[in-house]
């Protein structure tokens, strides 16, 4: 009898135990599936310090080119355009920013805003100039005008049918600007295999 009452008790020993773990593993992992996004938010803000430090390295270039108050006016150019986004004042300030401060890095900002409120062959046009012209400047943010810019026209060519541009594209971005991002700080790689998937 007592051997019974010790195999009893064993054996609910033993489903506790089983119990226990499988409340633990489940607790493992709704912490792992909380963590993993966390995990996600700090590569995401470590990734942009980097960027942010070379748009900064590239502002440093343009403050030892022009006088605080071009840089001034440029930034004024360039609030316009985000202000009146679309409008033709802002296309006047961008073109006028791009005129004045050719060699700035906010010139490379300023016809991707061009490229942005246009359309077809003038978008390309545009796209590609930031490529050509303007490939290492950078937003405050961190994006850089030339990942973003083979990133946008590559989407053009994929909309267009044309997908050998379109891919050749982007695979120079997944060759030569891995860590290039977009405005909300998503990896442009990243999109681009999405983009595949759907």
């Amino acid at each position: 009898m007592q051997n019974r009452i010790i195999a009893g008790i064993l054996m609910l020993a033993v489903a506790a135990s089983l119990l226990l773990f499988a409340l633990l593993a489940r607790r493992v992992t709704q912490l792992e599936q909380l963590v993993e996004p966390l995990k996600a938010q700090m590569a995401m803000e470590t990734r942009q310090k980097a960027l942010r430090e070379k748009f900064m390295q590239r502002y440093a270039q343009d403050r030892q080119k022009y006088t605080p108050d071009q840089l001034s006016d440029a930034e004024n150019l360039m609030r316009i355009g985000d202000q009146k986004w679309g409008s033709p004042e802002a296309i006047e300030a961008c073109q006028t920013m791009v005129k004045k401060y050719p060699g700035s890095d906010r010139a490379g900002c300023a016809v991707l805003y061009l490229a942005d409120m246009s359309k077809g062959d003038e978008r390309a046009k545009y796209l590609q100039d930031c490529i050509d012209q303007y490939n290492d400047c950078f937003y405050g943010d961190g994006v850089q005008v030339g990942a973003y810019a083979r990133y946008l026209l590559a989407g053009d060519y994929q909309s267009n049918g044309e997908t050998e541009k379109a891919k050749a594209l982007y695979d120079e971005i997944k060759a030569k600007y891995a860590d290039a991002i977009d405005h909300s700080g998503k990896l442009l790689v990243e999109s681009i295999e999405a983009g595949k998937k759907n």
